[in-house]
């Protein structure tokens, strides 16, 4: 195997992947040609303005069924108006979808796009499941793989009690259109929690583990 094709593992000409910017901020490209690490890129999405310069350091990201994978990236040539050419700095790091156990939760959420530090305004959605590693939202409003993300719920177990109001953030791995909506910018979308939040985690993990609890009696 080639330096080249380790860098880029399982990147291929046509896939589709998620770029993130130094500003916190996102969008979808596909990969036109993929040559010893170097990626020439067409964008899916409309890039601000100055939003990715010549130099400007990425997260390159691809969602697959089994997990994700992630580079580091330089932009190794003015961008134009819809395409980049992006030089892999180093082998893929892979963040396997996670095997904690997932429960049914239906539960009502306010969703906040967090971008450097900042929470935006709160949207809508619903938590269809929710497991100790992530979650999976339903009818969002215009989430991409990426994007970094507050999800505010309550848990209220019954048998067990009201929980409260929780809020956890995580990344958005996997994002694609609603299927009952015909609004294309209404997602669903599979979140996975970041660390360093243990309170947060320990309530999803309560509210889990007593889930667990009344379907193994019932």
């Amino acid at each position: 195997m080639s330096f080249g094709a380790a860098i880029a593992g399982p990147l291929s000409d046509g896939a589709t992947v998620g770029l993130q910017f130094p500003s916190g901020g996102t969008c979808d490209a596909q990969v036109l040609s993929c040559t010893n690490g170097e990626l020439v890129l067409e964008f899916v999405d409309e890039v601000g303005e100055g939003a990715l310069d010549e130099g400007s350091v990425v997260d390159v990201l691809l969602p697959l069924s089994w997990g994700m994978y992630r580079w580091l990236g330089v932009v190794s040539s003015p961008p134009g108006e819809r395409k980049a050419v992006v030089q892999l700095l180093d082998s893929p790091t892979f963040i396997q979808r996670r095997l904690d156990p997932r429960v049914g939760a239906m539960l009502p959420a306010d969703v906040r796009h967090v971008s450097s530090g900042k929470r935006g305004d709160a949207h809508k959605a619903v938590v269809a499941d929710i497991s100790h590693g992530g979650l999976k939202l339903e009818a969002a409003k215009q989430l991409r793989s990426g994007d970094i993300v507050e999800v505010t719920m309550e848990f209220s177990v019954s048998r067990a009690g009201y929980l409260g109001p929780v809020s956890v953030v995580g990344r958005v791995v996997m994002a694609y259109p609603n299927a009952r909506s015909e609004d294309p910018g209404i997602t669903d979308a599979h979140v996975s929690f970041l660390e360093g939040q243990e309170k947060a985690i320990a309530a999803v993990d309560h509210f889990v583990t007593q889930q667990l609890k009344y379907r193994w009696k019932d």
